[in-house]
């Protein structure tokens, strides 16, 4: 009996339930209580006699052992996104429990998605936790990609912000990554993701378990949502979240799908911009004062203007953390040095940690009851920090009184005119423990608080940062994707350029769906910094290769101009999202690409990085970098003004040095002369370039630059043994020429926005 829509297909059989698009075909078996995916096209399955379980207090009820009752067959149709759905009815052979399961195809999608209802004809019990997919995977059956893992890597996302999350080789026992995972072969690149793209309900887990021989490959894949105890009463239910299981050979490719159907059922949002600023924390920390941060303001305001539009004031401000007024070094008060920022032409952004509170502060102390007890109903220690000198705690977001507490906070905020709200330490809020409502799941009463912040503020930016991710989608505009920066390559905590470019890289298509990612601070400071320049110009490469958020941190009049020149290259964010190359085929990823489309051309700029100890070569292809024309592309080094030729297919880049960087423009040849690059900006054109032309008599390139410089920049110009160039103008004022390499020359001058560079040639 099929039922047919546009895209896709119902097929009813007395023993199973199909639903097809025109990539997969996923089979619910009626007499075993399974599910198989199979490829559309040939026939092949993918997976088969996958299950789901549900853990109540009564026990675990298993798909495999109920009984079909009945299904309804119905169109999906959500934005953009067309399919069909059935929702399948069982029962256990006792009728004290059912199981709905909701399967959904959608019009080109490779693959399906399941959410479970659970619900109770018996008397009240508890639901700890539903599987809505328990693979095991059996020796010479599929999946295929699980028989040996040897060749499997995972990518292992963390729970919140801070967390690193990159792609390691599956080991034996259990590897567990938050929201989603890839499960991908190195050497064929085949794919699976499964991940949730609901999140609102449910903290939710996807768990490989690899066999101890990895010739013997994957036991068990696993995804499951925690409902943490949650009661159900008699003729109630609970749903899941909602599950989604990809299957490809591009595993960057399958990641962009995940995330852009998780930012459509989360109803994601972003902002209007790419935020730029100063962040007083990086050079202040918990020692910022009133005058500083003026002082700060009005040297960003002569030096770079409207290059940046926020000023954050970071921790430190208050008088403990918990509570939330000034303390001494700030005097005058929150509304004066808000009116100052605003004087300078910028807008006011100001850091809180609203969940959790101080050992120290009055709230923790004159109300413990606010908090999450232990079993003795006693608030948990949930952190220290030295910083803080000592404990922290957090607070319960299913208490009313808790709420009402925090809206008071953002209120007074708001009133002193701040319109970016930092919200840090978000993660506290999900720790186990004893509420004051029983009935709320941990993402709830996070996400609960967020909403709370969210309804104060209105449209106002909020920065989430160490924040459980699913949780804050929808809320946060912008959110920290990995954890602290530092003038230092690694601490053994974490924090540095190290894990922040790993994050930033392998968090990347996050980027512009779910929110603007903020990859954390750029520091530049020639003194009291550990980084090497090198190290520095990777961190600014992978920075603006990300498109995301570029926020300062230097006490900046203390900042050599030399220094101030770099951020120069990286203002304005191009904005565009970096494709993460091969970040699921090392630990350490090399090669971060954005393709940048102009009215001057089309190219990609490419940051090929070393995180490693040791030299290493690194190879990408053209097409892994956005390109798509197959002719060869001249390439150029960004940071050292170097012509590196002529490539086809793929670029090989030889004896990196460990903690380094190539910030690479890869672009095509051309019969006729061209833009090759700029040091102006890091897109090499894109933002600083514009009107380029060939003029009618065909000996004449000429392009206009669209920005004041603050000092001598190049703009160089690519062409074939076919032409010479024989002067070059700048507003009809002959200049130098100057060679790079035999086919590549540059001209050198503080330009002026609006000047026109003209280039006479001979062929």
């Amino acid at each position: 009996m099929p039922i047919h829509s546009q895209c896709c297909t119902i097929d009813v059989t007395d023993k199973s339930i199909e639903l097809s698009n025109n990539v997969v075909r996923v089979k619910f078996d009626t007499l075993l209580g399974t599910i198989s995916l199979l490829n559309s096209q040939n026939n092949t399955p993918i997976f088969s006699n996958a299950y789901i379980l549900i853990h109540t207090g009564r026990g675990v009820l298993d798909s495999r052992e109920m009984t079909y009752k009945a299904f309804s067959g119905l169109d999906f149709k959500e934005g953009n996104l067309r399919g069909k759905s059935v929702v399948i009815r069982t029962e256990d052979a006792n009728r004290r429990n059912e199981m709905s399961i909701k399967l959904t195809v959608l019009e080109g999608v490779p693959g399906y998605t399941c959410v479970i209802r659970f619900g109770n004809l018996d008397e009240e019990t508890e639901v700890s936790a539903i599987d809505s997919l328990v693979l095991d995977v059996m020796p010479n059956a599929p999946p295929s990609i699980g028989q040996d893992r040897s060749n499997l890597r995972y990518f292992r996302n963390g729970f919140q912000s801070w967390d690193l999350s990159l792609s390691v080789p599956v080991s034996d026992g259990r590897n567990t990554s938050h929201l989603y995972s890839t499960i991908n072969s190195i050497e064929s690149d085949e794919t699976y993701l499964v991940g949730y793209i609901t999140s609102s309900n449910m903290f939710s887990t996807v768990q490989i378990l690899g066999a101890e021989d990895e010739k013997e490959g994957l036991k068990q894949i696993l995804a499951s949502c925690n409902v943490d105890d949650i009661s159900v009463t008699t003729r109630d239910s609970i749903v899941s979240e909602e599950m989604l299981f990809l299957t490809g050979i591009n595993s960057v490719r399958l990641t962009e799908i995940y995330m852009d159907l998780l930012a459509t059922k989360m109803d994601a949002i972003s902002w209007k911009n790419i935020p730029t600023g100063w962040c007083s924390w990086y050079f202040y920390y918990t020692m910022p004062d009133e005058q500083e941060i003026v002082d700060n303001t009005r040297f960003l305001a002569e030096r770079f203007g409207d290059s940046i539009e926020w000023i954050q004031i970071d921790d430190g401000f208050q008088e403990a953390v918990g509570d939330w007024e000034e303390n001494s070094r700030f005097a005058s008060g929150l509304d004066e040095l808000v009116e100052e920022i605003h004087r300078k032409g910028y807008k006011a952004g100001i850091w809180t940690a609203p969940f959790v509170a101080s050992e120290h502060s009055d709230i923790f102390k004159d109300h413990p009851d606010w908090f999450i007890r232990d079993k003795n109903n006693l608030p948990i220690a949930v952190d220290q920090n030295p910083l803080w000198l000592g404990n922290y705690y957090a607070l319960d977001l299913t208490n009313p009184i808790v709420i009402e507490h925090i809206e008071k906070i953002f209120e007074k905020m708001k009133k002193s005119g701040f319109e970016y709200f930092k919200i840090d330490f978000l993660y506290h809020a999900a720790h186990q423990g004893r509420r004051v409502n029983t009935n709320m799941t941990r993402a709830q009463a996070v996400r609960r608080g967020l909403e709370t912040i969210r309804n104060i503020v209105g449209n106002d930016l909020i920065l989430g940062c160490g924040a459980p991710l699913g949780v804050s989608i929808g809320i946060t505009n912008m959110m920290r994707i990995g954890t602290d920066i530092a003038t230092d390559w690694r601490y053994d905590w974490g924090g540095g350029v190290y894990e922040c470019a790993i994050n930033t890289i392998t968090r990347s298509p996050m980027h512009n769906r779910l929110w603007i990612n903020d990859p954390d601070c750029i520091l530049v400071r020639q003194d009291d910094n550990n980084l090497t320049i090198e190290e520095v110009r990777l961190w600014l490469s992978v920075v603006a290769v990300s498109g995301g958020a570029v926020l300062l941190s230097d006490r900046m009049m203390d900042v050599s101009e030399g220094r101030l020149r770099i951020v120069d290259k990286v203002l304005p964010p191009y904005g565009k999202g970096g494709i993460p190359v091969d970040a699921h085929l090392y630990e350490e990823p090399r090669v971060f690409a954005v393709p940048v489309e102009s009215p001057i051309g089309y190219w990609s700029v490419v940051a090929v990085v070393n995180l490693t100890e040791e030299k290493i070569d690194v190879s990408f292809g053209l097409e892994d970098a956005g390109l798509s024309e197959k002719i060869p592309h001249h390439v150029f080094s960004f940071w050292d003004s170097e012509y590196l030729g002529l490539y086809e297919d793929e670029v090989v880049i030889e004896d990196l040095k460990p903690h380094s960087c190539r910030l690479l423009t890869v672009k095509p040849s051309s019969s006729l002369p061209t833009i090759m690059s700029t040091s102006i900006h890091f897109t090499q054109g894109a933002i600083e370039l514009n009107n380029l032309e060939w003029s009618s008599d065909g000996k004449e390139l000429s392009v206009r630059v669209k920005m004041d410089t603050k000092s001598r920049e190049s703009v160089s110009f690519v062409f074939n043994n076919d032409w010479t160039p024989l002067k070059a103008f700048i507003n009809d004022v002959e200049t130098d020429i100057q060679e790079i390499a035999p086919e590549v020359i540059s001209v050198r001058e503080r330009f002026k926005s609006g000047d026109i560079i003209r280039i006479k040639f001979q062929r």
